[in-house]
């Protein structure tokens, strides 16, 4: 039996003879730009050359590691965008500062808030069936989507949408009736 021993370089040139234009392909489709594409596999040839252990990715000239070369690849790729955005510090002019933010506290408003919470309460545990108070409630404060619900509970997305309208609905009617919603 005789064993081959392959230096890093005769390892490389086998991947090179092989694999060259599908390294370039995976590396144009990660960059769409043929120029950065071929230096993108330009330097994954350097850092092999550079390993001490290239025959667990190239193993000899006929078994070569294609998704651990498509991983470095696409790591160098997305390091190179990390390398080259910075967050940049941005001054707020005076003049663009919204009014908003100065505006003043307004009582009435806080006050109509307050009552709003407190109806919304009382339709929740009084008036409304059990069952489509503790939907909403589960909708609201689980922040489901009617999907997600309907996935949770196995209850129809029809059957949820409807008793989400009717107790919206209802909410607005008397939020409306007490002039508190307009």
């Amino acid at each position: 039996m005789v064993i081959y021993y392959m230096t890093n370089s005769q390892r490389v040139e086998a991947l090179y003879k092989k694999h060259n234009s599908w390294l370039n392909a995976c590396a144009f489709n990660l960059t769409s730009n043929k120029e950065a594409a071929e230096e993108l596999v330009q330097n994954l040839y350097l850092k092999l050359l550079e390993m001490p252990n290239i025959e667990k990715i190239v193993f000899n000239e006929k078994d070569i590691n294609l998704f651990y070369l498509y991983k470095m690849l696409k790591s160098d790729f997305l390091n190179g965008i990390k390398a080259k955005s910075k967050l940049i510090s941005v001054q707020i002019k005076e003049d663009l500062v919204s009014s908003y933010a100065a505006e003043e506290y307004d009582e009435q408003e806080d006050e109509n808030t307050e009552k709003l919470l407190q109806l919304v309460n009382t339709i929740l545990t009084g008036s409304l069936h059990w069952f489509d108070s503790k939907l909403f409630t589960t909708y609201l404060d689980d922040d489901h989507s009617i999907q997600s619900l309907s996935d949770a509970t196995k209850i129809s997305k029809n059957a949820i949408f409807t008793s989400l309208r009717k107790t919206k609905t209802l909410i607005k009617q008397k939020a409306q009736d007490e002039n508190l919603y307009n």
